[in-house]
């Protein structure tokens, strides 16, 4: 079997048509990190809301899937008017913001301009040798794990945190 690689340029091109433009860096990093605080706001606001307490901590993972899946399972993500992508994106800024918490030097938030297309930036994570560029870590989470009890943000967290050092 070959791969085949022909539109390949079709992808980056339809990406990068999804990404936002900006007139420098500086002006990419203050969008990014407005965006990324007020889905972090959101999330606490969402938390506050079901009683539950977000903290920061890796532990926080465990307790802020089990809200996933207890959103998902009560069909409440419709009362609180936020779509399942929106709330996969938060879980994505808060993992690596817990992240970034624990591993002060180690683990950052980067912006930089893509490649393929000028004056267009992607944001991401850096952790130790490892870079990941994302919007959402965890597309149609639901789908591929049924409950909380896999504690994958946690572990996720986890593995992060030891490539971090």
């Amino acid at each position: 079997m070959q791969l085949n690689f022909e539109n390949n340029h079709d992808t980056i091109q339809e990406y990068a048509s999804t990404l936002p433009f900006f007139d420098n860096l500086y002006a990419a990093k203050a969008f990014y990190y407005e965006h990324r605080e007020e889905h972090l706001k959101l999330l606490n606001e969402m938390a506050k809301e079901y009683d539950v307490l977000l903290d920061y901590s890796p532990k926080s993972l465990i307790t802020l899937e089990e809200l996933y899946f207890q959103l998902i399972r009560n069909n409440y993500l419709f009362d609180i008017q936020i779509t399942i992508e929106e709330f996969e994106t938060c879980m994505s800024f808060y993992l690596c913001e817990v992240l970034v918490t624990h591993h002060d030097g180690a683990a950052e938030w980067i912006v930089e301009e893509y490649p393929y297309a000028d004056q267009k930036y992607v944001m991401g994570i850096r952790y130790g040798r490892f870079h990941q560029y994302f919007e959402n870590l965890f597309p149609h989470f639901y789908l591929s794990h049924k409950d909380a009890s896999q504690q994958v943000l946690f572990k996720r967290y986890t593995r992060m945190s030891m490539k971090s050092k």
